[in-house]
């Protein structure tokens, strides 16, 4: 099963129905694999010959809503803006450097101690779907050093 197909069969699982609009934003999202802005999802549907642009309050109202069915991830990237990205079977997230901008990813494990540690103490289950840590990469950090 393609993980359209899954994705599909997960939103009639929750009775959703699939909209031109809504399949075209997906179809977007799952041609990259990559961090897109709603103007990145646009344009790509915008290369599709037979297609005209969506609205960008469409894109985000669809994007929102993806979210909320923990389907995809929103990303502040600092000056790349927001982002959007398929929540898929290789999870990571991202430390930002906040002098030089390099984006580096790491390992959803990363979190695990910190969701066993909430759940533990706070009755908090926490979705940690794709993060941004800001701070300065070694080259940076040792530059003010």
């Amino acid at each position: 099963m393609s993980e359209y197909d899954q994705i599909v069969k997960i939103l009639r699982q929750h009775g959703e129905r699939i909209t031109i609009q809504r399949r075209l934003v997906i179809e977007a999202l799952l041609a990259t694999h990559a961090h897109m802005t709603v103007n990145d999802v646009n344009e790509h549907i915008q290369e599709k010959k037979d297609v005209h642009s969506l609205a960008e309050p469409t894109i985000y109202r669809i994007l929102q809503w993806l979210k909320e069915l923990e389907l995809v991830s929103q990303t502040d990237m600092a000056e790349s803006g927001i982002v959007y990205q398929i929540i898929g079977a290789h999870k990571h997230h991202h430390l930002v450097c906040l002098n030089c901008g390099v984006s580096i990813d790491v390992a959803d494990t990363l979190f695990d101690d910190m969701r066993e540690r909430l759940a533990r103490e706070h009755g908090f289950h926490a979705r940690i779907d794709h993060m941004a840590i800001y701070g300065y990469c070694s080259d940076c950090a040792s530059e003010d050093s």
